[in-house]
């Protein structure tokens, strides 16, 4: 299933979605599907998820030697959920935020194994 059809299908299981891009290691984007956000934004959400991680990663690692595998912030709308996936690529997902987070991670680690089996 190509990259695209992923994305698709991911923001159709995920109630109040609006956005996901999976970009790869360097940031630059893959595939993308917008319905509200603006690409630039989404780009530079996918493109900054890795920045993310690594101060994330240093900043627990006096206390948790394990991956950092997921980042989920909020703003007073919306919930941004990052995951990273094989070869240093990454997978971000904006959507509403009365939107059900679990729900959203569960199809978010659904879209992770089929988009690592393309890779």
């Amino acid at each position: 299933m190509p990259f695209q059809e992923i994305l698709d299908r991911l923001i159709e299981r995920v109630p109040e979605s609006i956005a996901a891009t999976f970009n790869d290691k360097d940031g630059d984007p893959i595939c993308t599907r917008t319905i509200e956000v603006p690409n630039d934004a989404l780009q530079l959400l996918g493109a900054y998820r890795n920045v993310v991680k690594r101060h994330l990663q240093q900043a627990v690692e006096e206390f948790d030697q394990g991956e950092v595998e997921q980042v989920a912030f909020c703003t007073d709308q919306h919930w941004i959920l990052m995951m990273g996936a094989a070869e240093q690529c990454s997978l971000v997902l904006v959507m509403y935020r009365e939107g059900i987070l679990g729900r959203a991670r569960f199809e978010m680690d659904r879209a992770i194994a089929a988009l690592n089996k393309q890779l």
